[in-house]
């Protein structure tokens, strides 16, 4: 089972480096949404996802508590959120980097740490 989590992870995190260095023209209808600050939705959403999937990983590892598993994927995603903005600045054409977009990742991936918390307590 962990496994299946580690290579979900590791294609989440994939996925997410593409949709953010590849420029904006190239993806087509996502421009022709008119909603306000949609990048910030997404990019709530991909850590949400992101964290949710580290940590099912590193939750699964014997070694590793429930909470160093939120603590280590909040900060993984945190880590990576902010490599993928400077990498936009730095060596991207059309896209650049946002201090916003790391705000997003990080309250993704918070929000996503709290739910697993909430749920494991309602567990307990």
């Amino acid at each position: 089972m962990r496994s299946i989590y580690f290579w979900a992870a590791i294609a989440w995190t994939l996925f997410v480096t593409v949709l953010c260095l590849v420029s904006i023209e190239k993806l087509g209808g996502v421009n022709d949404v008119e909603l306000p600050n949609k990048d910030k939705y997404g990019h709530f959403v991909f850590y949400f996802i992101f964290t949710l999937l580290w940590y099912a990983y590193l939750n699964f590892r014997s070694t590793v508590s429930a909470k160093h598993a939120r603590l280590i994927s909040i900060s993984l995603a945190f880590i990576y959120g902010t490599f993928v903005e400077i990498s936009q600045g730095l060596f991207t054409q059309g896209r650049e980097a946002d201090v916003m977009d790391i705000v997003f990742n990080t309250l993704g991936s918070i929000t996503a740490a709290i739910g697993m918390w909430l749920i494991q307590k309602s567990k307990k």
